[in-house]
C-alpha cells in the first residue's frame, strides 16, 4: 500500500499541479493564484445555471413532496451524475490508462498492475467528483434543507457523493480494459485502439437503447396512477438505468431508520463489488495491454514508379497543412476520442432518447410549435444553439497551438506565412464541424419533419454559425496555449482554453437564442437575422485574427 499511496500522490501532483512546496515557493505562487482566479471566474460564469437548476429542484420538491415522490429529486441528480460518468469514463480510460506519456515508463517500476490502475483509478475519481459536484450537490442540498433532515442524512449524503462516481467507473473501466488488451494483436495499434473505444461507446450506447426500450411502452392511466401512488414510484422509475442509485436514494429518504441503513449497506456492496471486479479485469489484462502501446510497425511497401509520382506531385502548401492537420487529428487516438469522436457522437446522443419516445408513441414537447411561425422560429434557433455548443465543446482549434506542444517551433521553419498556417487549421476544423453539423440537421429531420425550406434555412445558417465559434477557440488558444505537457491528454483535460471556447459558445447560443423569442417570429426573419448575426461576428474574429492573432503567434515563437 505505501507504493500505491507514493504512485498515487505522484500522479496527484504532475495532474493538478498541487503541492505545498511548490506553494511555499514565492516563484511559483503567482501561477498558483492565476489558476485561483481562473477557477473563480469558471464558478460565477457557471453560476447562473446552477441557481436554475437549483430553483427547479426547490420547484420540483414542492410539488413532489406532497405525493411522497420528493425523493425523485435525489434520483434525479444521482442517474444524471452516473450517466456521465459512465460515458466520460470510457474517454479518460481510454485517454489516461493507455495514451498517457507515463504510462509505458510505469511497466519497469516495482508496481503490480492493481498498483498502477488503481492509482490511475483514483485520479480518474478525482476528475469525476468535479463533474458531479454541480450536479448531484444541489439536490442533496435542496432535499436535506427542505425535508429538515438530521445529521444521519448528511453523513450518508457525503459518503453518498463520494462511492456513487465508483460503479459507473468501473462499468466503463471492465470493457475498455478488455479491448484494449487485445489491441497491442494488431500491427496498426493505434486504428484498432481507435475502433477498439468505439466498440465500448457502442456498448455504452447500446445499455441505454436496452433501458429505455425496456420502459414501460405508454403513459397509460394506471401505469401513472400507479406510478405516484405507490412510495417512491416515481423513484424507482427513474433508477431504472442505474439501478444501483435506487438504494442510495432509499438509504437518504430513509435516512435514520434501520431501513436506510439497509439500503446504503446494499448500495455500498454492489460499487465495492464492480470495483472489485474492474481491478481483477485490470490485474489480468492491463499491463498486457500496455506493452507495446507506443510502438508502430512499417508497411515495407515497394514503391512504383506511380507512387513516386504521387508522391512528389506538387501541391498547394496551404492544402497540405490542412491535410496534415485533419491526419494528426484522425491518426492521434486522444485526438480523434476528444475532439471527432465528440463531434460526432453528441447528435447520436441527442437523437437516440427523444426518438425511442416517439417510437413508442409518447408525444414530443415541440408537436405543437412545429405548425406555427413563431414556433417554426423557435425550432430553427434551438438546433442552431445546440450546433453551437457541439462546435464550442469539440475543441478543435481551442487546441489547435497546444497540440503541437514542444515542436511548436518547426512552424518557424513550414514555407507557410502565419496567416496561411492559421488559415489551415480553421479550415482542418470547419470540414468536421461541417459533419457534425450535417449530422445534427438529420437529426432533427427525424425528429420533427419539416419542410424544404426550413431545412434549407437551418443549413444555410448552420454552415456560417460555426465559423465564429472556431475562430473564438484559435483565437483563445493563441492567446494562452498549453505548449508543456507530458502526454496528448493534457492538453485537452488540463486545457482552460476548451472550458472557454466552450463558454463563448453557450454565451452566443443564448444570446440568439434570447434574440430570436423576443424578437423574431418569422422563420425567414429569424434566418436572417442569424445569418447576418454570424457573418459579422465570423468577419470581426477573422480580422482580429489576422492581426492581433498573427502579432501574438509571432510571440510565440520568439
Amino acid at each position: 500500500m505505501h507504493r500505491f499511496g507514493a504512485l498515487l500522490k505522484i500522479l496527484l501532483i504532475n495532474y493538478f499541479g498541487i503541492s505545498v512546496r511548490q506553494l511555499r515557493d514565492p516563484v511559483n505562487r503567482k501561477e498558483y493564484l492565476k489558476k485561483l482566479g481562473l477557477g473563480l471566474i469558471i464558478v460565477v460564469a457557471l453560476a447562473p445555471t446552477i441557481v436554475l437548476y437549483t430553483n427547479i429542484l426547490i420547484k420540483g420538491y414542492e410539488v413532489l413532496a406532497p405525493l411522497g415522490q420528493a425523493g425523485a429529486i435525489l434520483t434525479l441528480g444521482m442517474v444524471l451524475v452516473s450517466a456521465l460518468v459512465f460515458f466520460f469514463g470510457v474517454f479518460y480510460v481510454v485517454s489516461l490508462f493507455y495514451f498517457a506519456a507515463d504510462a509505458e515508463s510505469l511497466l519497469a517500476l516495482p508496481l503490480r498492475a492493481w498498483q498502477v490502475l488503481g492509482a490511475r483509478f483514483c485520479l480518474l475519481l478525482c476528475y469525476e467528483y468535479l463533474t458531479a459536484l454541480p450536479f448531484l450537490l444541489p439536490p442533496l442540498i435542496v432535499y436535506g434543507v427542505k425535508s429538515g433532515a438530521g445529521l444521519s442524512y448528511w453523513l450518508m449524503a457525503l459518503l453518498g457523493f463520494l462511492v456513487i462516481p465508483v460503479l459507473p467507473l468501473s462499468l466503463a473501466a471492465i470493457p475498455t480494459t478488455i479491448v484494449m488488451r487485445f489491441a497491442n494483436l494488431s500491427r496498426r495499434k493505434d486504428m484498432f485502439k481507435i475502433v477498439g473505444s468505439i466498440f465500448v461507446i457502442a456498448l455504452v450506447i447500446a445499455y441505454q437503447f436496452f433501458f429505455q426500450n425496456a420502459a414501460p411502452q405508454n403513459m397509460d392511466p394506471e401505469f401513472l396512477q400507479r406510478l405516484f401512488t405507490q412510495r417512491n414510484g416515481l423513484m424507482d422509475q427513474l433508477s431504472g438505468v442505474f439501478p444501483s442509485t435506487r438504494y442510495l436514494g432509499l438509504a437518504l429518504v430513509d435516512a435514520g431508520k434501520l431501513i436506510g441503513l439497509l439500503n446504503l449497506a446494499i448500495f455500498m456492496l454492489v460499487s465495492f463489488l464492480g470495483l472489485i471486479l474492474a481491478w481483477f479485469v485490470g490485474e489480468k489484462f492491463y499491463y498486457q495491454g500496455l506493452m507495446g502501446s507506443s510502438e508502430t510497425s512499417a508497411r515495407r511497401k515497394v514503391l512504383s514508379h506511380k507512387d513516386y509520382q504521387k508522391l512528389t506531385n506538387p501541391s498547394s502548401a496551404l492544402f497540405a497543412y490542412m491535410l496534415k492537420e485533419i491526419r494528426l487529428l484522425l491518426r492521434t487516438p486522444t485526438y480523434f476520442m476528444n475532439s471527432v469522436m465528440t463531434n460526432l457522437l453528441a447528435p447520436l446522443l441527442i437523437l437516440l432518447p427523444f426518438y425511442l419516445q416517439s417510437r413508442r408513441g409518447i408525444t414530443m414537447p415541440w408537436s405543437n410549435l412545429m405548425n406555427t411561425p413563431q414556433g417554426q422560429s423557435t425550432l430553427l434557433v434551438a438546433v442552431v444553439a445546440i450546433i453551437l455548443f457541439i462546435t464550442g465543446s469539440n475543441a478543435m482549434t481551442a487546441t489547435a497551438i497546444s497540440r503541437e506542444g514542444k515542436e511548436f517551433y518547426i512552424s518557424r521553419f513550414i514555407p507557410l506565412s502565419y496567416k496561411q498556417q492559421i488559415s489551415a487549421k480553421i479550415l482542418s476544423a470547419y470540414i468536421f464541424g461541417v459533419i457534425g453539423a450535417l449530422m445534427m440537421i438529420v437529426a432533427s429531420r427525424i425528429l420533427f419533419p419539416q419542410s424544404v425550406l426550413f431545412m434549407v434555412l437551418l443549413l444555410g445558417v448552420s454552415l456560417v454559425a460555426i465559423i465564429p465559434i472556431l475562430e473564438a477557440g484559435l483565437l483563445i488558444d493563441i492567446l494562452r496555449p498549453k505548449l508543456e505537457w507530458e502526454n496528448e491528454q493534457q492538453a485537452f483535460k488540463q486545457n482552460l482554453n476548451v472550458l472557454f471556447s466552450l463558454l463563448f459558445a453557450l454565451i452566443i447560443a443564448g444570446v440568439i437564442v434570447y434574440m430570436v423569442i423576443t424578437f423574431f417570429h418569422s422563420l425567414l426573419w429569424a434566418a436572417l437575422f442569424m445569418l447576418t448575426f454570424f457573418t459579422v461576428l465570423a468577419a470581426l474574429l477573422y480580422y482580429l485574427l489576422m492581426n492581433w492573432g498573427i502579432t501574438l503567434y509571432q510571440e510565440l515563437e520568439s
